[in-house]
């Protein structure tokens, strides 16, 4: 008994801890985000967005893909491109395929904020709500 319960002990311990990845440009970061949101890792994706929009991940992932956590599984990120950048804030079109082989496509502007030297995914909506966030706003408006 005493060395089955010493082996379940010592195995039960490898539990992953997410990580995440560092250094990556604006670009990456949204990769990230979407791939990780396309196979239901949600806790990994939540990774990549601002720790002030780290609540509204699903929020975030609705306006970035146009889908919830449950229907992303069949879109595509075809590109991610910074269309303006001024300094710790950057504005991106993403281009996606919201369905398989759709033609139609739909073109997202992402508001990223650089902090502590990483870039972040920030919610949509909050970029036009608080005034810390007025030089995105003003990068995003021209999209």
């Amino acid at each position: 008994m005493m060395a089955l319960l010493i082996t379940a002990g010592c195995g039960g311990g490898n539990g992953s801890t997410l990580t995440r990845q560092a250094n990556l440009s604006p670009e990456a970061v949204i990769q990230h985000f979407f791939d990780a949101a396309k196979s239901s890792r949600m806790n990994e994706a939540a990774l990549y967005v601002s720790p002030t929009s780290v609540g509204d991940t699903q929020t975030v992932l609705k306006f970035v893909t146009g889908q919830s956590s449950a229907t992303i599984k069949n879109a595509n990120l075809l590109s991610v491109r910074i269309v303006a950048q001024q300094g710790n804030y950057a504005a991106a079109l993403a281009t996606m395929q919201a369905e398989q082989n759709s033609l139609s496509l739909v073109f997202k502007p992402v508001g990223l904020e650089k902090i502590n030297g990483e870039w972040y995914i920030v919610d949509y909506d909050q970029i036009f709500r608080e005034a810390k966030y007025k030089i995105l706003a003003q990068l995003l408006t021209g999209l």
